[in-house]
Formats: C-alpha cells, sequence, structure tokens
C-alpha cells in the first residue's frame, strides 16, 4: 500500500508515551461512547453511524483523496480545495469528528458522486487499520491544527501520504515543548508536508522538528471561498429598506463574558449616533434569547431574525440574527464588523468571512488566534484592534460620521481579499505531483 511518501521516524520516548496512549484507549473508548451517549439527549446524531466509528462504514473507491476536517470550521475551510480536487476528477473520502462537520460537508457535497462521507475512526491503532486497508486513499489531507496520533502513525506505516493544510500552530501551544506534552507536537513531523497560513507559523513548526523543507506558506484557504452573491444581495436589500444610507455596525460570533462591555457600546453608540442600525450576530445558538433581552433592558429596540418576514421596521435598532446558515444576509447588511472572543481571552474568530464581502473589521485586544492575517489587514488599514470598548467605540462613531472614509476602507477590503485568493490551486498543484 506504500505510496510515493517518506518514513518518518519519532523520538523514542514519543513512540514509548503513544503506546501507552494506545493501551488505555479502550477506556477511553468506553467514557468516548457515555459521551456520545449524554450528548445526543440534545443532537441525537452523535450515536448515528456508530460503525464509522470503529473502522466500517462506507469509504468510497479505491485511491481517493482523504480529505480530514474535524468539524464546521475546519469543513469550511477545506470546502474550496475538495472543490479543486474534484474539478481535476478525483474521488474525494471526506471524514468528520462531529455532527456538525458531517452536516456541513453533506451540505456542501452531499449530491455529489464523486464523494463519500463518513466519522472518522476512533483513534486506536486497529480502527484507524482497518479504515486504512479498507479505503486505500491515494493520501491523507488534515485541516488546521488536528493532531491524532493513531491517525499519523499507522498511515505513516501503511505508506498514506499526509499533508496538514491551512496549518495554524498558536504560540500558546508551544509551551508545550518544554513539558511531556511535547510529544503531541513530535507527530507534525509525520506529515509529508504543512501548508501554512503565514510566516509567523514556520519557526513554531521548525521547533516541533518540521523540517524546513517541508514547510510552505501558502495563505488562508477561507479567502477561497465564494461568498453567497444571493444572500448578500438579500441583505444589501433589507438594510437599504430598514436603515436606508444610514451607518450600520455587526457584532458577530460575540461570547457570553463580552456580551455587557457590548451592549455599553451599543447604548454608547446609539447614543452619539441616534441614526445607527446594530445587526448583532452570536456565536452560540444558546445566546440568542439572552442578547434579546439585554439589548431591551438596555432600552434598545430589538427585533430577532426569527420574528421577521423578510422585513425590519425603521425603528428598530438592534437587529438580532437568530438564525444558522445565513451569516452573507447579515454581512451584506453591515458597514463595520466586530468579531467576537477579544474582549475576552479567547484569542479572536474568524474575520476573513467580513473582510472577504468587504467589510472592515474591529476587535478587542485579544487576537493572537487571527495573527496570521490580522498583521496584513491592519498594514492595508481594513483590521483595527483596540486595548478597550471605548476605543473602538470612539473609531465606530469617526466612521459614521465620515462616510468617505468608510468607503474607502471598504473597497481596500475588498482589493485586500482579490489579492490573497488562490491558496487551495497552490495546495493542489504541490500534492498531485506525489500522489
Amino acid at each position: 500500500m506504500r505510496h510515493n511518501c517518506k518514513y518518518h521516524r519519532l523520538p523514542l520516548t514519543t513512540v514509548i508515551i503513544y503506546w501507552l496512549y494506545q493501551l488505555t484507549f479502550p477506556i477511553f473508548i468506553i467514557s468516548a461512547l457515555s459521551l456520545a451517549a449524554w450528548r445526543s439527549l440534545k443532537e441525537p446524531s452523535h450515536l448515528t453511524r456508530l460503525a464509522d466509528r470503529f473502522g466500517f462504514g462506507p469509504v468510497g473507491p479505491k485511491g481517493a483523496i482523504w480529505v480530514y476536517a474535524a468539524s464546521l470550521g475546519e469543513m469550511n475551510a477545506a470546502r474550496p480545495l475538495v472543490q479543486v480536487f474534484l474539478d481535476n476528477g478525483h474521488d474525494i473520502l471526506l471524514t468528520h469528528l462531529s455532527p456538525a462537520g458531517l452536516k456541513a460537508g453533506q451540505k456542501f457535497f452531499g449530491e455529489h458522486p464523486k464523494v463519500t462521507h463518513r466519522y472518522i475512526p476512533l483513534d486506536f491503532f486497529l480502527m484507524v487499520k482497518l479504515f486504512l486497508r479498507r479505503a486505500k486513499p491515494a493520501c491523507g489531507i488534515v485541516l488546521e491544527i488536528e493532531i491524532w496520533p493513531a491517525m499519523l502513525i499507522q498511515a505513516n506505516r501503511l505508506g498514506v501520504p499526509m499533508y496538514l493544510v491551512n496549518g495554524n500552530l498558536l504560540a500558546k501551544s508551544m509551551t508545550r515543548l518544554n513539558t511531556w506534552k511535547r510529544s503531541g507536537l513530535h507527530m507534525y513531523r509525520l506529515f509529508d508536508h504543512i501548508f501554512t497560513r503565514a510566516d509567523d507559523y514556520v519557526d513554531r513548526y521548525k521547533a516541533t522538528g518540521v523540517l524546513h523543507k517541508d514547510l510552505t506558506v501558502t495563505g488562508e484557504l477561507r479567502l477561497d471561498i465564494p461568498r453567497n452573491p444571493i444572500s448578500i444581495a438579500k441583505g444589501q436589500a433589507w438594510r437599504e429598506a430598514w436603515a436606508g444610507k444610514e451607518f450600520t455596525f455587526m457584532i458577530a460570533s460575540s461570547v457570553k463574558v463580552e456580551e455587557n462591555i457590548l451592549i455599553q457600546c451599543c447604548i454608547e453608540l446609539s447614543k452619539q449616533v441616534p441614526t445607527i442600525k446594530i445587526i448583532w450576530v452570536p456565536r452560540s445558538p444558546q445566546r440568542f434569547a439572552a442578547i434579546s433581552q439585554k439589548a431591551q433592558k438596555a432600552g434598545l429596540l430589538s427585533m430577532r431574525r426569527s420574528d421577521c418576514n423578510n422585513s425590519i421596521p425603521n425603528p428598530i435598532q438592534v437587529f438580532v440574527g437568530d438564525s444558522m446558515g445565513e451569516m452573507d444576509i447579515y454581512l451584506g447588511m453591515a458597514d463595520v464588523v466586530f468579531v467576537g472572543a477579544s474582549f475576552s481571552n479567547g484569542g479572536g474568530h474568524n474575520i476573513v468571512e467580513p473582510l472577504s464581502t468587504g467589510c472592515p473589521v474591529v476587535m478587542g485586544p485579544s487576537t493572537y488566534g487571527v495573527d496570521f492575517i490580522a498583521k496584513d489587514a491592519t498594514s492595508a488599514g481594513i483590521f483595527h484592534s483596540f486595548s478597550t470598548p471605548e476605543e473602538m467605540t470612539n473609531f465606530i462613531i469617526d466612521n459614521a460620521r465620515s462616510p468617505q472614509k468608510l468607503e474607502q476602507m471598504r473597497s481596500n477590503s475588498s482589493t485586500f481579499c482579490k489579492m490573497n485568493i488562490g491558496v487551495s490551486e497552490r495546495c493542489y498543484n504541490m500534492i498531485k505531483f506525489h500522489i
């Protein structure tokens, strides 16, 4: 089964820790199944397709390109790369860890005859080996930061070339190099090649033992995702009917610990710019009702998407996006977008979506999760990080009162994204010569 790939050796201590991990894995399997049963009370799909988890289930035709996109975020990133392989005639074996990842994969490629959908097997060497011997993939492609020891070691032993795409090894992970947990970071050496987002990541991968020749900076895959023009046009039409030419501010992917800070921002913005309209789309569906209640308590007129029949009354000040899969509609309504988990210590959520729709982005001080693109976006004048909510609020007020400045930022945002697309093609062109 050996393809055109290198055989990688790991340090002895890493191998010992791996086998200790494997010996205790049956206990983990029992725990994992118990956790899945508990989660299934809210999301029944956690207990479906159990055969997949044990190495059985569908694998599609032999020699397919095996893609592992663990959950929703990784599947969104994988989407343009999968499409490039399909456009070039390859079969795809698309695997996931979570129900959200599986649903997204089926949504994007569910009807495509050359795509097989399934869960990844549990990371126990017998189950992974069974899966790989049945599938016989031409290569494996892992998205972003997922490291599963049995998956990588068994692929290495069976000669399946493995690639990490959109790699984003964060600085906070590097402290593990000084502890026994460094063995997990050593697993990056098992990839035949790592395609990473920015120069900052190269030194981190090299510190784990990856050779420089096995690293390529390609950029951010999500910039290749086409935005939905119909949804964006719908959002623009809603905005025109609701706000006309008035300034609109969007709060996207906010987390619970930021909500009180952001409510105060909304109150101040409404005082300073009475005509401002605010779109608020929380990260978690569990926060939809809470945001609406907080807005009402603050004296702001609010309305939820679920209560609107494709039109928003003009007096509404805060429009709560309580739906899934409509982000492009909300982005079509926005002038400037705040992205959450940045006034907490969360490192910030994805800023690519707003930038690629021409929306400048503002965030709090915690941006380590998006620094790979934030640095270049800052240089382009389309990303701004603020130490305090007051600084951010004053910046928004200034732009709400300066239409020309805002228009220039939006133009720069669109230009920035157009200049940075093509990551999926670059990855494909390098991988295709080794499969």
